[in-house]
């Protein structure tokens, strides 16, 4: 983990964490936050790309505290190292966007020998959402808000692969398919879990969007440059998932899937508790070993 030479700004203050933020949607996210929030704290992994738009950001709106933290959200090690920062320069947290999110090129294992795909898009967000919980940095009142998709509707929600090493015969984008719907059912357990504290969870579709996200992936590529001519722009989206964020803000909605700015029903297997508490008993098994050392 890296650290802001200027994160001391950010001590003491309610701020607004984004993940992933460097590019795409993110990118277009940071500058609406940063425009109408007045701390922001962003979480990245290239150090080279956040240094320069965190520069911009603060050029563009002086009056916003705005800093960063450098990690690696395959890697819960490095989660638990940023959660304790947090806790220790006494952030608190009133917005979590888990905007960061994968699908490899290639196959791969995170530090703990979780499958990458998994890592990246459930484990981190909720090992990110769960620690700074029980560290108690979120502020009353506070949102957590999971960037999610639509590809979720085509997973089987057999977990029990991700914990046994059994998934090496799924496809990439089954594994994404899998990560997504993972995801989405911790959105709701945690939704419930985090109710009676204030806290409330939900997830959002950012719509069909031309992003950098399936370039260079064979032939769903060819998916992608077509999305640079019909796709959502990055623009719009964030424009959109602004919208979700205030609504559920200002509303305390909680435990909703968005997809195009609408709560909408996301797919049955995501709603099953046999499922979710699988899921649970799983996330928790794969976790457990990192966050018992630092407990």
């Amino acid at each position: 983990m890296k650290i802001a030479d200027n994160i001391n700004v950010l001590s003491n203050q309610s701020v607004t964490i984004l993940t992933g933020s460097s590019s795409g949607i993110g990118l277009q996210l940071l500058d609406l936050l940063s425009k109408n929030y007045q701390n922001i704290l962003v979480i990245n992994r290239n150090e080279n790309k956040t240094i320069p738009l965190i520069e911009e950001q603060l050029s563009k709106y002086p009056s916003t505290r705005i800093s960063y933290l450098i990690a690696d959200l395959s890697d819960q090690t490095e989660i638990l190292k940023l959660t304790q920062f947090i806790k220790k320069q006494n952030i608190k947290v009133n917005i979590l966007i888990n905007n960061a999110g994968v699908l490899p090129l290639k196959r791969g294992i995170s530090k703990q020998g979780v499958e990458l795909t998994f890592a990246v898009n459930h484990i981190a967000p909720y090992l990110l959402s769960t620690q700074i919980h029980s560290n108690g940095s979120f502020s009353n009142n506070s949102l957590i808000l999971n960037n999610n998709s639509v590809a979720h509707y085509k997973a089987e929600g057999n977990f029990d692969i991700f914990e046994s090493n059994q998934y090496q015969n799924l496809s990439r984008l089954q594994l994404y398919r899998e990560s997504k719907l993972a995801n989405l059912c911790m959105t709701y357990i945690l939704a419930e879990k985090f109710a009676n504290d204030n806290i409330v969870v939900n997830a959002f579709h950012p719509g069909v969007v031309s992003t950098n996200l399936l370039s260079n992936y064979g032939w769903l590529s060819f998916i992608g440059f077509g999305l640079k001519f019909y796709g959502k722009s990055s623009s719009s989206s964030a424009k959109e998932i602004f919208e979700i964020l205030s609504k559920c803000k200002n509303e305390m909605i909680s435990s909703k899937y968005f997809s195009d700015g609408k709560i909408v029903k996301s797919s049955e297997t995501s709603y099953d508790k046999d499922i979710q508490n699988n899921l649970y008993n799983i996330t928790i098994g794969l976790t457990n070993s990192v966050t018992m050392e630092n407990s």
